[in-house]
């Protein structure tokens, strides 16, 4: 083989050679996740499967004897305002469920005889204490006050707990899931100590 030759033999396989791997394009190989993300992913995981689970919990037939009992309710009232206190358990259960679900409301809707006055059907929304250290009593406060006095004889008569209230549970979304009517005089069982919810709420309703 001539020197020439062998030069123009060489030089074609070199570009070859070239030619082969300007086209060859490996496809890069996927970096296998590290454990910080690993954990990152497992994390987000659970958030997405907790938050999905609490938007398909619902408070419906929930706040029913047992599991919701009123202990008892008190009216307190002055010529341009009233103050209802309500002491109420909740069972183990519904106790669970609030843990989770988290927003629920209270709402009282008044007598006719006072709303005729006042001009106010109901109280304002307020919001329910969320359970904790494993309580299952509770104290909540609602308060409403109007503009005109309400004569004499009728504030008596609320003082004495003598007129009818309805009171109503309403979920997240602010809709009513349960209501009581006579409140006042619900039955109970064994009311414990719990912590207090108050709210001031002169703009109620009407």
């Amino acid at each position: 083989m001539s020197k020439k030759f062998f030069h123009i033999y060489l030089m074609s396989c070199f570009l070859l050679l070239a030619a082969c791997e300007h086209q060859h394009d490996p496809s890069p190989v996927p970096q296998r996740p590290t454990k910080q993300e690993e954990k990152e992913g497992e994390k987000s995981n659970k958030n997405e499967k907790t938050l999905t689970e609490r938007n398909h919990l619902t408070l419906e037939e929930k706040f029913v004897p047992p599991h919701f009992l009123v202990n008892q309710f008190v009216a307190d009232a002055t010529s341009r305002s009233i103050q209802l206190t309500i002491h109420y358990t909740i069972s183990e259960q519904l106790y669970h469920l609030l843990e989770q679900y988290q927003d629920y409301y209270f709402v009282i809707q008044y007598p006719e005889k006072l709303s005729r006055l006042t001009h106010v059907d109901h109280s304002n929304a307020v919001k329910g204490p969320l359970p904790t250290n494993g309580q299952l009593s509770y104290v909540i406060t609602i308060s409403s006050t109007w503009a005109n006095d309400i004569p004499k004889n009728l504030i008596d008569q609320i003082n004495h707990g003598d007129l009818r209230y309805n009171l109503l549970i309403l979920d997240k979304e602010r809709f009513p899931v349960h209501i009581f009517n006579d409140v006042q005089w619900y039955q109970s069982f064994d009311p414990n100590k719990g912590s207090n919810v108050i709210s001031e709420d002169g703009d109620a309703k009407k």
